[in-house]
Protein backbone atom coordinates (compact mmCIF):
# COMPACT_ATOMS: atom_id res chain seq x y z
CA UNK A 1 0.00 0.00 0.00
CA UNK A 2 1.63 3.26 -0.97
CA UNK A 3 2.63 6.06 1.79
CA UNK A 4 0.93 9.38 1.23
CA UNK A 5 0.52 12.05 4.16
CA UNK A 6 -2.73 12.11 5.33
CA UNK A 7 -3.41 15.74 5.08
CA UNK A 8 -2.71 15.63 1.33
CA UNK A 9 -5.18 12.74 0.68
CA UNK A 10 -7.33 14.26 2.95
CA UNK A 11 -7.10 18.10 0.77
CA UNK A 12 -7.26 15.80 -2.54
CA UNK A 13 -10.13 14.11 -1.54
CA UNK A 14 -11.85 17.52 -1.00
CA UNK A 15 -11.02 18.99 -3.65
CA UNK A 16 -12.20 15.53 -5.42
CA UNK A 17 -15.91 15.84 -4.11
CA UNK A 18 -15.91 19.84 -4.50
CA UNK A 19 -15.19 19.40 -8.39
CA UNK A 20 -17.95 16.63 -8.31
CA UNK A 21 -20.57 18.71 -6.38
CA UNK A 22 -19.63 21.47 -8.74
CA UNK A 23 -20.67 19.41 -12.08
CA UNK A 24 -23.83 18.17 -10.60
CA UNK A 25 -24.32 21.28 -9.39
CA UNK A 26 -24.49 22.90 -13.16
CA UNK A 27 -25.86 20.09 -14.52
CA UNK A 28 -29.10 20.68 -12.50
CA UNK A 29 -28.67 24.50 -13.85
CA UNK A 30 -28.39 23.25 -17.58
CA UNK A 31 -30.61 20.48 -17.86
CA UNK A 32 -33.72 22.64 -18.44
CA UNK A 33 -31.78 24.61 -20.82
CA UNK A 34 -29.99 21.86 -22.99
CA UNK A 35 -32.99 19.53 -23.17
CA UNK A 36 -36.20 20.60 -25.49
CA UNK A 37 -38.48 18.69 -23.59
CA UNK A 38 -41.26 20.00 -21.06
CA UNK A 39 -40.89 20.08 -17.17
CA UNK A 40 -42.72 16.62 -17.48
CA UNK A 41 -39.28 15.49 -19.00
CA UNK A 42 -37.00 17.31 -16.81
CA UNK A 43 -37.98 16.10 -13.98
CA UNK A 44 -37.13 12.23 -15.21
CA UNK A 45 -34.10 12.68 -16.75
CA UNK A 46 -33.26 14.65 -14.01
CA UNK A 47 -34.89 11.75 -11.51
CA UNK A 48 -32.90 8.34 -12.67
CA UNK A 49 -29.91 9.89 -11.23
CA UNK A 50 -31.07 9.75 -7.59
CA UNK A 51 -32.77 6.55 -8.22
CA UNK A 52 -29.31 4.70 -9.36
CA UNK A 53 -27.73 6.56 -6.58
CA UNK A 54 -29.51 4.82 -4.09
CA UNK A 55 -30.05 1.39 -5.51
CA UNK A 56 -26.07 1.16 -6.19
CA UNK A 57 -24.91 2.68 -2.84
CA UNK A 58 -25.61 -0.25 -0.64
CA UNK A 59 -23.51 -2.91 -3.24
CA UNK A 60 -21.10 0.13 -3.73
CA UNK A 61 -20.76 0.01 -0.31
CA UNK A 62 -19.60 -3.73 0.64
CA UNK A 63 -17.54 -3.37 -3.11
CA UNK A 64 -15.38 -0.80 -0.81
CA UNK A 65 -15.36 -2.99 1.92
CA UNK A 66 -14.35 -6.07 -0.15
CA UNK A 67 -11.95 -4.62 -2.29
CA UNK A 68 -10.58 -1.40 -1.58
CA UNK A 69 -11.77 2.44 -1.30
CA UNK A 70 -9.35 3.88 -3.71
CA UNK A 71 -10.36 2.04 -6.91
CA UNK A 72 -13.92 2.58 -6.48
CA UNK A 73 -12.99 6.55 -6.24
CA UNK A 74 -10.87 6.56 -8.95
CA UNK A 75 -13.61 4.53 -11.47
CA UNK A 76 -16.20 6.86 -10.42
CA UNK A 77 -14.62 10.13 -10.82
CA UNK A 78 -13.30 8.73 -14.38
CA UNK A 79 -16.88 7.48 -15.40
CA UNK A 80 -18.51 10.27 -14.03
CA UNK A 81 -16.30 12.65 -16.51
CA UNK A 82 -16.36 10.51 -19.18
CA UNK A 83 -20.51 10.23 -19.05
CA UNK A 84 -20.60 14.57 -18.19
CA UNK A 85 -18.57 14.67 -21.79
CA UNK A 86 -20.86 12.45 -24.06
CA UNK A 87 -23.82 14.48 -22.68
CA UNK A 88 -22.22 17.14 -24.73
CA UNK A 89 -22.34 15.49 -27.79
CA UNK A 90 -26.49 14.58 -28.02
CA UNK A 91 -29.27 16.57 -27.21
CA UNK A 92 -31.49 13.23 -27.71
CA UNK A 93 -33.55 13.14 -24.74
CA UNK A 94 -33.16 9.23 -23.95
CA UNK A 95 -29.58 9.18 -24.76
CA UNK A 96 -29.29 11.99 -21.97
CA UNK A 97 -31.35 10.46 -19.79
CA UNK A 98 -29.54 7.12 -19.61
CA UNK A 99 -26.15 8.83 -19.38
CA UNK A 100 -27.26 10.77 -16.32
CA UNK A 101 -29.09 7.53 -14.91
CA UNK A 102 -25.48 5.74 -15.14
CA UNK A 103 -24.06 9.00 -13.73
CA UNK A 104 -25.91 8.19 -10.60
CA UNK A 105 -24.00 5.10 -10.14
CA UNK A 106 -20.74 6.91 -10.52
CA UNK A 107 -21.95 9.63 -7.90
CA UNK A 108 -22.52 6.42 -5.50
CA UNK A 109 -19.13 5.05 -6.12
CA UNK A 110 -17.64 8.45 -5.40
CA UNK A 111 -19.50 9.59 -2.38
CA UNK A 112 -19.59 6.22 -0.94
CA UNK A 113 -15.95 5.84 -1.18
CA UNK A 114 -14.95 9.06 -0.04
CA UNK A 115 -16.83 8.99 3.13
CA UNK A 116 -14.94 6.12 4.32
CA UNK A 117 -11.82 7.34 3.21
CA UNK A 118 -12.39 9.84 5.28
CA UNK A 119 -13.39 7.63 8.09
CA UNK A 120 -9.81 5.45 7.97
CA UNK A 121 -7.72 8.60 7.60
CA UNK A 122 -9.61 10.05 10.88
CA UNK A 123 -9.68 9.18 14.45
CA UNK A 124 -12.35 9.92 17.32
CA UNK A 125 -10.59 13.27 17.96
CA UNK A 126 -10.45 14.92 14.66
CA UNK A 127 -13.18 12.67 12.79
CA UNK A 128 -15.70 16.08 13.41
CA UNK A 129 -14.08 18.30 11.53
CA UNK A 130 -12.75 15.81 9.17
CA UNK A 131 -16.86 15.65 7.99
CA UNK A 132 -17.08 19.10 7.74
CA UNK A 133 -14.38 19.12 5.82
CA UNK A 134 -16.26 16.75 3.43
CA UNK A 135 -19.38 18.91 3.87
CA UNK A 136 -17.52 22.31 2.92
CA UNK A 137 -16.76 20.55 -0.10
CA UNK A 138 -19.78 19.65 -1.21
CA UNK A 139 -21.98 23.16 -0.42
CA UNK A 140 -18.89 24.62 -1.93
CA UNK A 141 -19.05 22.67 -5.17
CA UNK A 142 -22.51 23.05 -5.96
CA UNK A 143 -22.23 26.62 -5.51
CA UNK A 144 -19.06 26.75 -8.02
CA UNK A 145 -21.03 24.74 -10.43
CA UNK A 146 -24.21 26.76 -10.56
CA UNK A 147 -21.34 29.79 -11.08
CA UNK A 148 -19.72 27.67 -13.28
CA UNK A 149 -22.71 27.20 -15.76
CA UNK A 150 -24.10 30.93 -14.98
CA UNK A 151 -20.62 32.02 -16.25
CA UNK A 152 -20.78 29.84 -19.66
CA UNK A 153 -23.90 30.61 -20.31
CA UNK A 154 -23.06 34.22 -20.37
CA UNK A 155 -20.56 33.98 -22.90
CA UNK A 156 -22.07 31.50 -24.98
CA UNK A 157 -25.37 29.81 -26.10
CA UNK A 158 -23.55 26.49 -26.68
CA UNK A 159 -24.61 24.76 -23.70
CA UNK A 160 -22.81 21.47 -24.92
CA UNK A 161 -19.38 23.67 -23.93
CA UNK A 162 -20.48 23.80 -20.70
CA UNK A 163 -21.25 19.87 -19.97
CA UNK A 164 -17.52 19.57 -21.73
CA UNK A 165 -15.80 21.83 -19.03
CA UNK A 166 -17.62 20.26 -16.15
CA UNK A 167 -16.57 16.85 -17.53
CA UNK A 168 -12.53 17.81 -17.89
CA UNK A 169 -12.70 19.13 -14.38
CA UNK A 170 -13.77 15.83 -13.51
CA UNK A 171 -11.43 13.89 -15.19
CA UNK A 172 -8.76 16.52 -13.36
CA UNK A 173 -9.85 14.93 -9.63
CA UNK A 174 -9.92 11.54 -11.26
CA UNK A 175 -6.24 12.14 -12.16
CA UNK A 176 -5.17 13.64 -8.96
CA UNK A 177 -6.27 10.80 -7.09
CA UNK A 178 -4.51 8.24 -8.97
CA UNK A 179 -1.61 10.83 -7.98
CA UNK A 180 -2.23 11.47 -4.83
CA UNK A 181 -4.06 9.35 -2.77
CA UNK A 182 -3.31 5.70 -1.94
CA UNK A 183 -5.61 3.01 -0.39
CA UNK A 184 -6.48 3.32 3.06
CA UNK A 185 -7.19 0.23 3.96
CA UNK A 186 -6.63 -3.64 2.97
CA UNK A 187 -9.19 -5.21 0.83
CA UNK A 188 -10.88 -7.34 3.32
CA UNK A 189 -11.41 -10.80 0.24
CA UNK A 190 -11.96 -13.19 3.22
CA UNK A 191 -15.72 -12.41 3.10
CA UNK A 192 -18.87 -13.03 0.91
CA UNK A 193 -20.39 -10.31 -1.36
CA UNK A 194 -23.28 -10.28 0.80
CA UNK A 195 -24.68 -6.79 0.21
CA UNK A 196 -26.84 -5.91 3.50
CA UNK A 197 -27.51 -2.50 3.74
CA UNK A 198 -27.80 -2.58 7.64
CA UNK A 199 -24.36 -4.33 8.32
CA UNK A 200 -22.49 -1.79 9.67
CA UNK A 201 -25.03 -0.04 11.96
CA UNK A 202 -25.77 -1.00 15.45
CA UNK A 203 -29.11 0.02 17.13
CA UNK A 204 -27.90 3.28 18.42
CA UNK A 205 -26.81 4.32 14.74
CA UNK A 206 -29.88 2.63 13.26
CA UNK A 207 -31.88 4.69 15.11
CA UNK A 208 -30.88 7.84 13.40
CA UNK A 209 -31.45 7.19 10.01
CA UNK A 210 -35.44 8.92 10.21
CA UNK A 211 -34.02 12.16 11.40
CA UNK A 212 -30.72 11.91 8.42
CA UNK A 213 -33.25 10.54 6.03
CA UNK A 214 -35.80 13.86 7.15
CA UNK A 215 -32.71 15.96 6.79
CA UNK A 216 -32.20 15.48 3.36
CA UNK A 217 -35.24 15.50 2.16
CA UNK A 218 -35.77 18.96 3.67
CA UNK A 219 -32.34 19.50 1.53
CA UNK A 220 -34.31 18.13 -1.52
CA UNK A 221 -36.92 20.71 -0.34
CA UNK A 222 -34.27 23.35 -0.29
CA UNK A 223 -33.47 23.06 -3.71
CA UNK A 224 -36.62 24.31 -4.67
CA UNK A 225 -36.58 27.63 -2.53
CA UNK A 226 -34.73 30.04 -5.45
CA UNK A 227 -37.46 29.40 -8.01
CA UNK A 228 -40.08 29.97 -4.64
CA UNK A 229 -38.07 32.78 -3.95
CA UNK A 230 -38.11 34.48 -7.21
CA UNK A 231 -41.72 33.70 -7.73
CA UNK A 232 -42.20 35.95 -4.00
CA UNK A 233 -40.80 38.88 -5.93
CA UNK A 234 -37.02 38.22 -4.73
CA UNK A 235 -34.94 39.51 -7.30
CA UNK A 236 -32.99 37.02 -8.85
CA UNK A 237 -29.54 38.74 -8.22
CA UNK A 238 -30.09 38.99 -4.45
CA UNK A 239 -31.40 35.23 -4.51
CA UNK A 240 -27.99 34.49 -6.42
CA UNK A 241 -25.88 36.16 -3.58
CA UNK A 242 -28.04 34.68 -1.32
CA UNK A 243 -27.39 31.53 -1.85
CA UNK A 244 -23.80 31.87 -2.78
CA UNK A 245 -23.34 33.44 0.98
CA UNK A 246 -25.63 31.09 2.01
CA UNK A 247 -23.31 27.88 0.97
CA UNK A 248 -20.11 29.42 2.04
CA UNK A 249 -21.51 30.24 5.73
CA UNK A 250 -22.85 26.33 5.78
CA UNK A 251 -19.38 25.17 4.74
CA UNK A 252 -17.31 27.35 7.42
CA UNK A 253 -20.29 26.47 10.05
CA UNK A 254 -20.06 22.36 9.22
CA UNK A 255 -15.66 23.00 9.94
CA UNK A 256 -16.59 24.84 13.40
CA UNK A 257 -19.15 22.02 14.90
CA UNK A 258 -17.64 19.36 13.42
CA UNK A 259 -14.64 20.55 15.38
CA UNK A 260 -17.06 20.97 18.69
CA UNK A 261 -18.07 17.97 18.46
CA UNK A 262 -14.84 16.20 18.32
CA UNK A 263 -14.99 18.18 21.77
CA UNK A 264 -17.89 18.54 23.66
CA UNK A 265 -19.52 14.57 21.63
CA UNK A 266 -21.02 14.40 19.03
CA UNK A 267 -25.03 13.45 20.92
CA UNK A 268 -24.40 17.23 22.48
CA UNK A 269 -23.50 18.84 18.82
CA UNK A 270 -26.31 16.81 17.21
CA UNK A 271 -28.81 18.18 19.61
CA UNK A 272 -27.12 21.72 18.52
CA UNK A 273 -27.66 21.69 15.28
CA UNK A 274 -31.74 20.36 15.61
CA UNK A 275 -32.64 23.11 18.08
CA UNK A 276 -31.01 25.18 15.47
CA UNK A 277 -33.19 23.95 12.14
CA UNK A 278 -36.44 24.02 14.39
CA UNK A 279 -35.54 28.14 14.95
CA UNK A 280 -34.72 28.67 11.60
CA UNK A 281 -37.82 26.86 10.34
CA UNK A 282 -39.99 28.80 12.89
CA UNK A 283 -38.63 32.20 12.25
CA UNK A 284 -38.66 31.95 8.58
CA UNK A 285 -42.27 30.52 9.10
CA UNK A 286 -43.28 33.85 11.09
CA UNK A 287 -41.47 36.16 8.60
CA UNK A 288 -42.86 34.80 5.59
CA UNK A 289 -46.60 34.61 7.39
CA UNK A 290 -46.37 38.39 6.81
CA UNK A 291 -47.03 40.62 3.44
CA UNK A 292 -44.44 41.86 2.60
CA UNK A 293 -42.36 39.44 3.77
CA UNK A 294 -40.34 40.90 6.90
CA UNK A 295 -36.88 39.10 6.78
CA UNK A 296 -35.13 41.99 7.77
CA UNK A 297 -36.36 41.37 11.05
CA UNK A 298 -36.23 38.50 11.35
CA UNK A 299 -32.62 38.02 10.17
CA UNK A 300 -31.14 37.86 13.85
CA UNK A 301 -33.04 34.36 14.93
CA UNK A 302 -32.70 33.03 11.14
CA UNK A 303 -28.78 33.84 10.99
CA UNK A 304 -28.57 32.09 14.51
CA UNK A 305 -30.91 29.31 13.70
CA UNK A 306 -28.96 28.40 10.30
CA UNK A 307 -25.45 28.54 11.72
CA UNK A 308 -26.72 26.36 14.70
CA UNK A 309 -28.16 23.55 12.14
CA UNK A 310 -24.89 23.69 10.25
CA UNK A 311 -23.99 21.21 13.11
CA UNK A 312 -26.15 18.53 12.08
CA UNK A 313 -23.77 16.63 9.07
CA UNK A 314 -20.60 16.50 10.67
CA UNK A 315 -22.00 15.62 14.20
CA UNK A 316 -24.07 12.91 12.13
CA UNK A 317 -21.41 11.38 9.93
CA UNK A 318 -18.82 11.63 12.57
CA UNK A 319 -21.00 8.91 14.66
CA UNK A 320 -21.68 6.58 11.94
CA UNK A 321 -17.91 7.12 10.99
CA UNK A 322 -17.08 6.19 15.28
CA UNK A 323 -19.28 3.38 15.39
CA UNK A 324 -19.02 1.40 12.07
CA UNK A 325 -16.13 -1.18 12.31
CA UNK A 326 -12.92 -0.85 9.61
CA UNK A 327 -14.50 -4.07 7.81
CA UNK A 328 -18.25 -2.14 7.64
CA UNK A 329 -17.65 0.89 6.91
CA UNK A 330 -18.11 1.15 3.53
CA UNK A 331 -21.49 -0.63 3.98
CA UNK A 332 -22.56 1.92 6.74
CA UNK A 333 -21.98 4.93 4.46
CA UNK A 334 -23.54 3.32 1.61
CA UNK A 335 -26.75 3.25 3.57
CA UNK A 336 -26.36 6.98 4.85
CA UNK A 337 -25.61 7.92 1.17
CA UNK A 338 -28.83 5.52 0.04
CA UNK A 339 -31.12 7.91 2.50
CA UNK A 340 -29.27 11.09 1.14
CA UNK A 341 -30.57 10.00 -2.13
CA UNK A 342 -33.42 8.99 -1.30
CA UNK A 343 -34.80 11.63 0.95
CA UNK A 344 -33.45 14.40 -1.88
CA UNK A 345 -35.66 12.80 -3.97
CA UNK A 346 -38.83 12.68 -2.22
CA UNK A 347 -37.71 16.25 -0.75
CA UNK A 348 -37.90 17.65 -4.66
CA UNK A 349 -41.11 16.03 -5.12
CA UNK A 350 -42.68 17.23 -1.97
CA UNK A 351 -41.21 20.85 -2.49
CA UNK A 352 -42.22 20.99 -6.10
CA UNK A 353 -45.69 20.24 -5.15
CA UNK A 354 -45.97 22.71 -1.89
CA UNK A 355 -44.41 25.48 -4.08
CA UNK A 356 -47.10 25.10 -6.47
CA UNK A 357 -49.95 25.04 -4.30
CA UNK A 358 -48.67 27.15 -1.34
CA UNK A 359 -45.42 28.61 -2.27
CA UNK A 360 -42.93 29.75 0.08
CA UNK A 361 -45.11 29.20 3.51
CA UNK A 362 -45.72 26.43 2.03
CA UNK A 363 -42.21 25.03 1.45
CA UNK A 364 -41.34 26.27 5.14
CA UNK A 365 -44.02 24.46 7.05
CA UNK A 366 -43.39 20.90 4.76
CA UNK A 367 -40.18 21.24 5.98
CA UNK A 368 -40.36 22.01 9.62
CA UNK A 369 -43.37 18.82 9.66
CA UNK A 370 -40.71 16.54 8.08
CA UNK A 371 -38.34 17.56 11.12
CA UNK A 372 -40.74 16.87 13.56
CA UNK A 373 -41.83 13.77 12.23
CA UNK A 374 -38.56 12.17 11.94
CA UNK A 375 -36.99 13.56 14.86
CA UNK A 376 -39.71 11.94 17.14
CA UNK A 377 -39.05 8.53 15.06
CA UNK A 378 -35.66 8.75 16.06
CA UNK A 379 -36.24 9.93 19.61
CA UNK A 380 -38.35 6.94 20.11
CA UNK A 381 -35.87 4.32 18.85
CA UNK A 382 -33.21 5.82 20.83
CA UNK A 383 -34.95 5.55 23.77
CA UNK A 384 -35.64 1.78 22.72
CA UNK A 385 -32.30 1.09 21.91
CA UNK A 386 -31.06 2.02 25.41
CA UNK A 387 -29.08 4.99 24.16
CA UNK A 388 -29.53 7.64 25.80
CA UNK A 389 -26.29 8.80 27.48
CA UNK A 390 -23.37 11.24 26.15
CA UNK A 391 -19.75 10.97 26.84
CA UNK A 392 -16.87 12.82 25.64
CA UNK A 393 -14.92 11.54 22.88
CA UNK A 394 -17.00 8.69 21.97
CA UNK A 395 -20.01 8.14 19.61
CA UNK A 396 -22.74 9.17 22.40
CA UNK A 397 -26.59 9.46 21.19
CA UNK A 398 -28.26 12.51 20.08
CA UNK A 399 -30.13 12.97 23.67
Amino acid sequence: MRRVSRNRQLFVLYASMLVTRAGFGSILLLFPLYLNVGSLGIGIALSVYPILEFLSAAPIGRYVDLKGRLRTLILGLLSVSVLTMLISLTRNFYAVTIIHGIMGFSGAAVTVSSLTMITDLTVVSNRGVGMGGFDLANVMGYALGITLATTILHLTDNYGIAFMVTGLLLLSAGVACILFVGETSHANTHQSFLINPLIGLDRSTFAILPLWFGLTSILGVVFVLPRSLMESGVGTSHVGVTFSLGAFAVGMGSVIFGRLSDKIGRGKTLAIGVVGLILLLFSTMDAVAHRPFEIHEHLPLIASGGLMATAIVPSALAYVGDRAGKNVRGSAMGIYSMMLSLGMAVGNLLGGYFTHTRGLSGIVELSLGILLISLSVTGTLLYRAGALTIKKHTAPSML
